[in-house]
């Protein structure tokens, strides 16, 4: 199956309810999970591709064996297999921290990430909900491998041609941001006409930053493959531009309504 630039389309697709999902059915990125600090919770990944494929929790403290690189992960004898076509891996999560985190492959890293093998993870503090309202998460892929000198196709959540992102004014918005293709550091920021907004800093990689850095600051943050930074934004009515950038070249555009 083919969608977009890639060769082939994969994708992580959480069950929801009593029925398997559709054995055709690709979400890129994969289902965004949204889990509880502190709760114990197994995570069954069944393999429904024809090659193996194995899964990493990307920033995340766990038991060694459950963190899914094939063949490293675990201890003397009992290290974590490939997830064989057909086979599933079960991996046992107790977050210890509320904040952004990954999910990807980690076998045939670069044809599998860049087909779609990534999502995003939300975890928060217990009692709370996701309200995705309020909480607004951007995982960015390549669409497809790309070659130097030509730049990455990127994807943030699973579009290159967004349509508007309707926002709330004058309430506090989360922005969580995800890099997760195979290489490059991108630029994030928010304008309004040619000008960066302000947003507040609050959290890098799941943990929150001390007061001195949580701040409030011009909206631009350049991301690496594999951070996560989380912003507050309390914007006024108006017409704003969330863009990724590559040396000063928007890769990604999304207009952003406040009303």
């Amino acid at each position: 199956m083919r969608r977009g630039r890639a060769p082939r389309a994969m994708g992580f697709v959480l069950q929801r309810g009593a029925r398997p999902p559709a054995a055709d059915s690709v979400e890129i990125p994969g289902s965004v999970l949204v889990l509880t600090r502190g709760q114990p919770t197994d995570i069954v990944i069944l393999n429904r591709l024809s090659e193996p494929t194995a899964i990493h929790w990307h920033g995340i403290e766990l038991e060694s064996y459950s963190d899914g690189v094939a063949g490293w992960s675990g201890a003397g004898d009992h290290l974590a297999p490939s997830v064989m076509p057909g086979d599933s891996f079960t991996a046992r999560l107790t977050l210890p921290r509320a904040g952004t985190f990954i999910y990807h492959t980690h076998l045939n890293d670069i044809e599998q990430l860049t087909s779609g093998l990534y999502g995003g993870i939300v975890v928060l503090e217990p009692g709370q909900r996701f309200d995705g309202r309020r909480d607004h998460l951007f995982v960015t892929g390549w669409d497809g491998e790309t070659h130097p000198p030509t730049l990455p196709h990127l994807l943030i959540n699973g579009d290159s041609l967004p349509g508007p992102l309707v926002l709330t004014a004058g309430v506090v918005h989360r922005l969580r941001f995800v890099n997760i293709g195979p290489a490059g550091l991108f630029r994030f920021g928010i304008y309004r006409d040619t000008s960066l907004v302000t947003w507040r800093r609050l959290a890098k990689d799941g943990a929150d930053l001390p007061p001195a850095q949580a701040i409030r600051a011009p909206s631009a943050q350049r991301i690496a493959v594999g951070e996560t930074y989380d912003f507050e934004l309390t914007p006024e009515p108006g017409r704003y531009r969330l863009v990724a950038d590559f040396r000063e070249k928007p890769l990604w555009t999304r207009e952003l309504v406040v009303r």
